[in-house]
């Protein structure tokens, strides 16, 4: 027990980060879903994760080491691709398959880089499936602190940014919104942080795991609330507990993993 104890002590910033994230971007993928915006959140996240590799192509080119340039670029390429999904995509009856063909588009630019630039093979992995257990002390306080930061906001205005999601279901939507804008950016930002740090299979699933089991059995908005954070941060506590007593299961596959046996168990429960 005090070996495991020590152990954490390790992932001091890099466990209570993954936690915090896993929870804020389940109440992203919450309204996102919502607002039958799946798809379109597949395809923002993929542009990010291009933008992210282009971001290390450029410092392989440059042979520097600058993260933010990553960030920067997979901002930048995230939010075009949710400026272009929003006002040229959204109204059109077969937007869902556009927006799959945005993402293997983008998928296969990004394979595309990592075959012109050999070196960059190394950090495939990290960026698609992730490692928390690797993740710096710095990436860790970045993440936690934004997490906590959009989570905030996010749950102070659940219930109006709900009330914009069923709106904009049932295109009843007509005065625009500052919070609804900062929702946008909010998810851009955390979505982009998330990838760079956790991968974009922790990002993804975090996004939609917690949805998909709470929406089954929650029988109104707060126990729907309460439900996507108790599978998002639980499943994600109990993925890394498995992880490191393991030694040798990896940390990402266990969290989502770990967030599919809580959500089965909720979902079971009345």
């Amino acid at each position: 027990m005090s070996s495991f104890l020590e152990l954490l002590q390790v992932y001091k910033w890099s466990l209570p980060a993954s936690l915090m994230m896993a929870a804020a971007l389940s109440l992203v993928g919450a309204q996102w879903t919502a607002r039958e915006k799946s798809a379109q959140v597949f395809v923002l996240g993929q542009g990010s994760s291009l933008g992210i590799v282009l971001g290390l192509v450029a410092n392989i080119l440059m042979k520097t080491d600058f993260h933010w340039l990553s960030i920067l670029i997979g901002l930048s390429l995230g939010w075009q691709t949710l400026i272009i999904s929003d006002f040229a995509i959204e109204k059109k009856s077969d937007r869902n398959h556009i927006y799959l063909t945005l993402f293997v588009f983008f998928l296969a630019l990004t394979y595309l880089m990592t075959a012109l630039t050999p070196s960059l093979e190394s950090h495939m992995a990290s960026a698609y499936f992730g490692d928390l257990a690797v993740m710096s002390d710095s990436e860790g306080q970045i993440a936690l602190v934004a997490a906590l930061i959009f989570a905030g906001f996010v749950l102070k205005n659940w219930r109006k940014l709900t009330r914009i999601s069923f709106e904009l279901v049932n295109h009843s939507w007509i005065h625009s919104s500052w919070k609804n804008r900062i929702f946008d950016i909010g998810t851009l930002l955390l979505t982009t942080l998330s990838i760079q740090g956790m991968g974009y299979l922790f990002t993804i699933g975090s996004l939609f795991i917690s949805t998909s089991f709470a929406s089954q059995r929650s029988k109104n908005l707060n126990s729907y609330t309460q439900r996507i954070l108790l599978i998002s941060s639980m499943g994600c506590l109990v993925g890394f507990a498995i992880s490191l007593l393991s030694t040798t299961l990896p940390t990402v596959p266990c969290v989502l993993l770990g967030q599919m046996i809580v959500g089965f168990l909720t979902y079971m429960k009345k």
